[in-house]
């Protein structure tokens, strides 16, 4: 069956082929040329052109009429011209005149509705591609023979030479005198006048045609008896699975159209004006295609149009509680195969409704509602779905943490301020990417820090609580009283704590030869050894240990062996200094048997490990000297040998 249709299909096309090649009783002059069966060049994009197109057949004012055309004015907007008008006149079909005057200018008696594309100033026009009435060949607009306008071609823009094709309709109504003239489906001018007896002498017989001209500036220029297919449909159609589609054809015409061909897009084909309700297979996306074919054989493009069969949404909404004291939204999860959805109604059960998609529910107290939802699709599919909605107390909570140090262990607890609302889960979030779900919770944590632990909870009913801040902070001290030293007997030494906070308490012990034992840096003068102990305490009870050796030497004095064995065995392989009582130096310098420099630094406690030049010197006796100065000041030296023993 569908192979049959097609083959009718493809005859019907063929016979409007053939029947609408006839020429059209219409007289072409100038430029103007035939382009389709219905449709015309009035003049191609060339200077001073000038075509015109006349309808053989007088038409009589004394009846009313509606033509309808689709007009052209070429693509070339700030340099495009002239433009062209729809003319009545009775002096013959061989008229016609270049540029300004569009076909139209010194033609009398006529009447033209003149699309002006061109601003002359000489005739007033102004600097929009306009539309007026003009009568007798006049087209300046501010003299005898502008009857209306001017105004814009298309409403609300300035420009019609848009390369589209825009719908131009000229109405008469005999009766009332009246005129109408339409672009776009939009109502641009009108005029009351006895167009007879006015402007035609008495003589209702007139000949009627386009007329289009260029200049120095051009444009192609077109008109065609208008035959554009369409349809639309009734207001309460709805396009649902299932349901009878009713197309409705809107189709213009010039002259009356004499055959439809329908292609529905799910192999359903039609010859009919109006096909009879057609129900689609199934909800999807279809493309509809028209062809019509009116009284003089001419054949249309063919419509392609998209159209959609929606299918019904499946409706389903939640959450299933609602918690006060919170944001009350209900949220839509209806889905639909086909179609958009567009319409949400939703009422609450109380004699109230909402519409949307994510609308806040009304109720303040708690208790089960019976809530209903109707959800709409674009295409006006329907489906509704009423469920029960609990709407329960949001519980209130606090915590606490405790700070601790390195390596204890922290105990969280969460505490629910609204025991009449039992909680059905804890979450601990401890800042540190753990989560616990308990209401108390021990956890150690692996390094000092803040950590900025945070709590809510969810009552049985499934609402959350407020989230509540419970930070803590992991705190360690490490102490450190410095490396071992030397001084000399009764030299003030200025101990240091390697950390300082001023949270910490300082303890240093024992007190012997100490100014403070409880700060940071305090001062010790000593007569022998002796060893110091400090001891770091925090707020949260964390502390630390550390010693510091003082070896206490008659001085100030330089000590220096007289031997060395740079054999690295970790015993007596540097050659260096002890400064008591020294505590910066000038130099510390060693030569060979030869009076070459072997090693020379002002460090300490520095130290020669018995190379030069980057090999071990040899076995043998060395010279040496150093010199400083000491904690009171004063400069001195001293000199001797040593032994390098290899």
């Amino acid at each position: 069956m569908k192979r049959i249709l097609c083959l009718i299909y493809g005859l019907l096309l063929l016979h409007f082929r053939l029947t609408g090649q006839t020429l059209l009783p219409y007289i072409l002059n100038g430029t103007a040329t035939q382009r389709t069966c219905n449709c015309y060049v009035l003049t191609p994009d060339q200077q001073f052109a000038s075509g015109t197109v006349w309808n053989k057949n007088k038409i009589n004012l004394q009846q009313s009429f509606n033509y309808v055309f689709d007009v052209n004015l070429g693509c070339k907007d700030a340099t495009g011209a002239d433009g062209i008008g729809f003319i009545l006149q009775t002096k013959g079909t061989n008229l016609g005149g270049t540029g300004q005057g569009l076909g139209f200018k010194g033609i009398s008696p006529s009447l033209g509705v003149l699309i002006d594309t061109w601003q002359n100033f000489d005739e007033n026009d102004p600097p929009y591609d306009h539309l007026a009435i003009q009568m007798n060949g006049l087209t300046d607009h501010n003299g005898p023979g502008n009857l209306a306008g001017p105004v814009t071609v298309i409403k609300d823009n300035d420009n019609v030479e848009d390369c589209q094709w825009h719908l131009f309709r000229i109405k008469w109504d005999a009766v009332l005198m009246h005129l109408e003239v339409s672009v776009d489906n939009e109502l641009r001018l009108a005029l009351n006048k006895d167009l007879v007896n006015d402007i035609f002498g008495g003589d209702p017989n007139v000949f009627w045609g386009f007329g289009g001209s260029t200049g120095g500036s051009s444009n192609l220029q077109q008109f065609c008896a208008a035959l554009r297919p369409e349809f639309n449909f009734n207001p309460q159609q709805v396009f649902c699975d299932g349901t009878p589609i009713q197309f409705k054809d809107n189709s213009s015409s010039f002259g009356s159209i004499t055959s439809w061909w329908w292609d529905l897009g799910d192999g359903t084909y039609s010859t009919a004006p109006l096909p009879p309700p057609h129900i689609y297979p199934a909800a999807g996306h279809y493309e509809v295609r028209l062809v019509i074919q009116d009284n003089s054989g001419c054949e249309s493009d063919t419509l392609k149009a998209p159209f959609t069969v929606g299918a019904y949404p499946v409706v389903d909404f939640g959450p299933s509680t609602l918690c006060l004291g919170s944001q009350m939204y209900m949220q839509d999860l209806t889905t639909i195969t086909v179609g958009t959805l567009q319409q949400w109604d939703w009422d609450w059960g109380n004699d109230s409704t909402a519409t949307g998609a994510k609308p806040l529910a009304p109720y303040t107290a708690p208790g089960s509602h019976q809530v209903q939802l109707k959800v709409t699709s674009a295409q006006g599919c329907s489906s509704s779905l009423e469920k029960s909605i609990l709407v329960s107390n949001t519980p209130q909570i606090s915590g606490s943490g405790e700070n601790v140090c390195l390596g204890v262990t922290t105990d969280f607890q969460g505490i629910n301020n609204t025991p009449n609302i039992p909680i059905g889960q804890w979450n601990w979030d401890l800042g540190n990417g753990t989560t616990l779900q308990q209401q108390h919770a021990a956890w150690r944590y692996a390094d000092t820090g803040y950590y900025p632990a945070r709590l809510y909870a969810i009552s049985t009913d499934g609402c959350q609580s407020n989230t509540v801040d419970v930070p803590v902070t992991v705190t360690a001290v490490y102490a450190r009283a410095g490396a071992d030293t030397i001084v000399a007997n009764g030299q003030p030494l200025q101990l240091q704590a390697g950390w300082i906070d001023p949270r910490i308490r300082y303890t240093w012990s024992p007190a012997i030869g100490l100014n403070n034992p409880f700060i940071p840096n305090p001062v010790a003068i000593l007569h022998k050894d002796q060893t110091y102990r400090l001891t770091l305490t925090s707020p949260e009870g964390c502390h630390n240990e550390d010693y510091i050796n003082v070896k206490v030497y008659e001085g100030p004095e330089f000590y220096v062996p007289n031997a060395f064995t740079p054999n690295n065995d970790g015993r007596n392989d540097v050659f260096r200094v002890i400064a008591a009582g020294v505590p910066k130096l000038d130099f510390f310098c060693i030569w060979n048997r030869w009076g070459q420099e072997v090693y020379r630094s002002t460090d300490l406690p520095g130290g020669w490990d018995g190379n030069w030049q980057n090999r071990p010197a040899p076995a043998g006796t060395y010279v040496w000297m150093v010199q400083g100065v000491d904690y009171t000041g004063r400069q001195f030296s001293r000199k001797g040998t040593v032994t390098l023993i290899r």
